[in-house]
């Protein structure tokens, strides 16, 4: 009995369609996130997500992680209640002042997370994020997992 590569191909297809069809990819809205199903996220991931609004009116979602406080900052939201980007942020209240030259250093050497100094010296560190226009669940939760690890990166850079 001969079997056919193409029948073998089209059996192998049937056998593997249920997994392709489990393994698709969590599509965003293409307007991006509204803040409570930013909230539900990180809840589901198990951190904490308080929701409120900021001076603007638009979603202001607290958060932690790796012993950090950190807010989501949402950004061009003229689909309301959806917002095409998203900014991870975080400040650091230090004893003494960090210097520019030390911003500088990390700013230099790491990609992503980009971090200044306020007034007073202390450090604040910023991550944007689109989260429109065909973007992914699991890229969500990849670009988290940058900001998380490079939070920890951050706090040993600045002996906090």
């Amino acid at each position: 009995m001969k079997t056919s590569m193409a029948g073998l191909f089209a059996g192998a297809l049937v056998a593997l369609a249920p997994l392709a069809a489990s393994a698709a990819p969590v599509v965003l809205h293409n307007d991006g996130l509204t803040g409570p199903e930013v909230a539900k996220w990180l809840q589901d991931a198990g951190y904490k997500a308080e929701l409120t609004t900021d001076k603007s009116g638009d979603p202001l979602v607290k958060s932690a992680a790796e012993g950090v406080a950190f807010s989501i900052y949402f950004y061009d939201c003229e689909a309301k209640p959806r917002c095409k980007a998203i900014q991870f942020s975080a400040g650091f209240d230090l004893k003494a002042p960090l210097t520019a030259a030390k911003i500088n250093e990390w700013n230099r050497n790491h990609r992503y997370l980009k971090a200044y100094i306020d007034d007073e010296g202390d450090p604040h560190i910023e991550y944007d994020v689109n989260v429109n226009a065909g973007r992914t669940q699991a890229g969500l939760d990849d670009d988290f997992a940058v900001w998380t690890s490079m939070i920890g990166d951050f706090t040993t850079f600045i002996d906090w």
